[in-house]
This record gives structure tokens, sequence and C-alpha cells, in this order.
């Protein structure tokens, strides 16, 4: 399914992206998080409880074989990342929320993953395949220390990080055309072929998180720009790097390709779908400012005489 070469290709393109990711966070960031401590919660918990029971809630609904389960679910468990970011930038959603969430999920990642990982992966654990903890969190923590190397450029020069990070985050994108390119024509059959579970599931994981992050927030009164980036946030998980734990962290090449199915068709249609969404997000925007959702901004306009009671 993945050759040795496409395999090497990604790993280092993988460090790279986590490298970009670090350039676009600081310690400000969470400082920053700290001051909207509501919707950087309510961002949190939808990322790390509700998509990990979504995955889990599907593969157990759909029957699943195991490592399709498993695959699933580590894509889950993952953290937002820089493509969030841009999806973010042209629905129009709250960058800053954006990034605070990248920095407030990405940070947590080396505590709530192996706890994830540990509760949702048990139940489709088998003689020949189990999640060894211990080397995902070595997986972790060779692809934290580029996010790191980041953030410690940045700190020395704000302009080189602002180079890396853009050129991190278009490499996400370019790691899925590759993918696409590279991958997609040998497989293609396989992908029409794949039982309907694992398309519906791949598909739905990021179409459920876009649905949910929006409505669990507005529900919670969080205005429409923010319930924008909660749901980005939400539903585009960090997809590069859940390739980097799967190959990393089982050395059966077969296995490894076999989880790793679900991770890629993940990848593909999270493109399409969050384009689509971004699309109609950003036409929405549009209207809302008519709406004055800001009792801030609508003050203001009355206080310079714009707007009259």
């Amino acid at each position: 399914m993945i050759t040795p070469l496409e395999e090497s290709l990604l790993k280092a393109m993988i460090l790279f992206i986590m490298f970009g990711l670090g350039c676009s966070l600081s310690t400000t960031d969470f400082k920053e998080a700290l001051k909207n401590p509501k919707a950087v919660i309510v961002g949190f918990l939808s990322q790390y409880l509700i998509m990990p029971a979504l995955a889990f809630g599907m593969a157990k609904f759909f029957e699943m074989s195991n490592a399709w389960a498993i695959g699933i679910i580590i894509v889950a468990c993952c953290p937002s990342g820089t493509t969030s970011s841009l999806f973010n930038y042209f629905a129009k959603g709250d960058l800053a929320l954006s990034i605070s969430l990248s920095s407030i999920t990405t940070g947590a990642a080396l505590l709530a993953m192996p706890i994830l990982l540990t509760v949702y992966t048990a139940p489709f654990e088998a003689d020949n395949l189990r999640v060894d903890i211990k080397s995902v969190m070595l997986s972790l923590v060779a692809c934290l220390l580029p996010v790191a190397g980041g953030m410690y450029l940045r700190y020395k020069s704000e302009r080189w990080a602002k180079n890396m990070e853009e050129t991190g985050a278009a490499l996400g994108i370019i790691v899925i055309l590759f993918l696409i390119l590279s991958w997609l024509p040998r497989n293609f059959d396989s992908m029409i072929n794949s039982d309907a579970s694992i398309l519906f599931t791949s598909i739905g994981l990021g179409l459920g998180g876009f649905l949910f992050g929006y409505y669990f927030s507005r529900f919670l009164g969080m205005n429409r720009r923010r319930c924008r980036t909660v749901a980005l946030e939400t539903g585009i998980q960090n997809g590069p790097l859940a390739f980097a734990i799967i190959l990393l962290s089982f050395p059966d090449k077969q296995m490894a390709n076999t989880i790793l199915w679900p991770a890629l068709l993940y990848s593909f249609f999270i493109v399409n779908t969050a384009t689509v969404v971004t699309y109609f997000m950003r036409r929405l925007s549009r209207k809302e400012w008519f709406h004055f959702e800001n009792d801030e901004v609508k003050n203001a306009l009355f206080t310079q005489g714009w707007l009259r009671p």
C-alpha cells in the first residue's frame, strides 16, 4: 500500500510539518488561551472527548475489523494542526482562537493520546494486534520535538518562523496531494471496492466533528465566528501525525499498512469535505456582520453615531 520510498518521504515531510506547526506557536498563545477559557475548554473537550468517542461508536456500530478500528481511533485521538488554521483563515474564523486551540491540544497530546488510545483501542486488540503505548509515546516525542524546535525558532526570529509556518501549512496540503497523486492511482480499485463502513466512517468522522463542534458551541452561547473555529478545529485532525504514529509504532509493515488505510482515506476525504464546509462558512460570514453578534462592536457603532437605537 505504501512503498518504502513513500514511507521515507512521508516521515521527512511529517517532521517538517510539525516544525512548521511549532513556528506558529509561542508561550504567548498559551497565555492568550487563558484569557478566553470558555472557548478553549469547549474546543478541547470537542477534540479529545467527542472525536475519539465518535470514532469508537462508528467502529462498533459497523463492526469494523480490529485493524481498521484502531486506525480510525488513532486519527480521532490526534490533536488539530496547521491545516485547520489554514481553513479557519478562509472561513473567516477566529485565528487567535484557532492557534490557541492548536497550542493547547498539541501540548496535551503527549498525555491525552496514550490515555485515550489505552481506553478506546483495548476492545479491538487481539493476539496479533496490540497497541504498544510505549511505542506510541516514543513516536509522539519524536514528532513533538520538531514542534519545540519551531517554537524556539519563533522565539529567536519572528520573520524566519513566519516563513517556516507558512511552508509547513502548505506542506500539509502537499502531503495529501502527494498521497492522492502517488498512492491513489495504485489503490483506487481498493478504495472503490472497500467496505461501505470504512468509507462512511472516514467521511463521517470529519463531518461529525464539524457538526458537533459548531452546534455544541452555539448551544453554549458562543458567537458564530468562534463556533466556526471550534468546528474546523474539531473536525480536522492532524493526519500527518497519525501517519507517523502508525508507521513508527507498528513494526509489522503489512499490519501497519492495514491500520494506515482508514487514516489515508480520512486524510483524502477531509480535504474535500473541509473545502466545501469552509466555502459555506465563508458565505455565511458575509451576512453575519449585519447581525452584530459582538456587543462591543454594536456599542461602539452606537457611540460613534453610526447606528441609532
